[in-house]
């Protein structure tokens, strides 16, 4: 599971990292989420708008699938240092993952058809639209952030104080872990400013573990 574990880790590293730079480069800033009129608009004007939202979209849900196996190796190393509390929180990044790869398949169909089908719908519809919103499985980001961030600080804490990953690598597992987690918690209280930071590097830190531990994983004996 080592190996198989590492190189889906790599591979889910290296597709969240293609998925977030398309994001950033085609979504961030340019319509309002909150806004079925503002997206509909984004992919009337936009004329690549669709194929990067597939990007962005089917990347993550993809990187979910492959980086659940990560988890899964992952966890068969660190295991010795608590089995209970790595299985517990393993099976938090397990269901943290699904959120995403379910989210993100949803979005890149459900808020396509009702964007596209705003433009041609009647004033009354296009205001029971507008109203109901997207209707998206975590818009808050929150529940995948807990449930990853707690897989993250423990799999980084253990291996550190029990010698089971590179030093460097389990502290920035600590690291990533409470920046997770602080996301989580900043979304909750609705602290803008300390969410978009957190967010930000969280999801710059989560492609770096997956390809490092990764690598580790497959460096490491079967």
């Amino acid at each position: 599971m080592k190996i198989l574990g590492g190189t889906c880790s790599i591979l889910a590293g290296t597709v969240f990292a293609i998925s977030g730079f398309a994001f950033f480069l085609s979504q961030v800033g340019r319509f309002d989420w909150n806004s079925i009129s503002s997206i509909s608009e984004y992919f009337v004007n936009s004329p690549s708008s669709l194929a990067l939202w597939k990007i962005v979209n089917g990347g993550a849900a993809l990187a979910s699938f492959l980086a659940i196996a990560g988890v899964l190796g992952l966890s068969d190393v660190i295991k010795p240092a608590h089995e209970g509390f790595v299985r517990w929180t393993s099976m938090l990044a397990i269901i943290g993952y699904t959120i995403i790869a379910i989210t993100n398949v949803a979005d890149l169909y459900q808020i396509k058809r009702v964007a596209l089908g705003y433009v041609v719908a009647d004033e009354s519809a296009k205001s029971a639209l507008e109203i109901i919103g997207i209707g998206t499985l975590d818009p808050t980001l929150s529940l995948r952030f807990i449930t990853i961030g707690a897989w993250l600080l423990t799999a980084g804490w253990f291996s550190a104080s029990n010698n089971l990953l590179p030093k460097a690598l389990a502290n920035f597992g600590v690291i990533a872990g409470i920046t997770s987690l602080g996301f989580a918690l900043a979304s909750f209280f609705e602290l803008q400013t300390i969410t978009l930071m957190a967010g930000s590097v969280a999801v710059v830190f989560h492609p770096i573990w997956l390809i490092w531990t990764g690598i580790i994983l497959r460096q490491s004996k079967a």
